[in-house]
């Protein structure tokens, strides 16, 4: 077997304390852009740790 599975990223589990009228905005700005929560929530992450790093350097 290869080496190659075990240098994969593992998945974590976070859990984003929102109001409910948070959530439910959130829920439907996701599926009108055809993506799910935590897709995008990833991806807003994503986004703001790489602009933190950018401004570090």
């Amino acid at each position: 077997m290869s080496n190659l599975k075990n240098t994969e990223d593992k998945t974590v589990k976070l859990v984003v304390f929102l109001s409910d009228d948070e959530r439910t905005k959130f829920k439907i700005a996701c599926a009108r852009s055809k993506t799910s929560m935590s897709q995008k929530a990833k991806e807003l992450i994503v986004a703001w740790v790489e602009s933190e790093e950018e401004q570090s350097s």
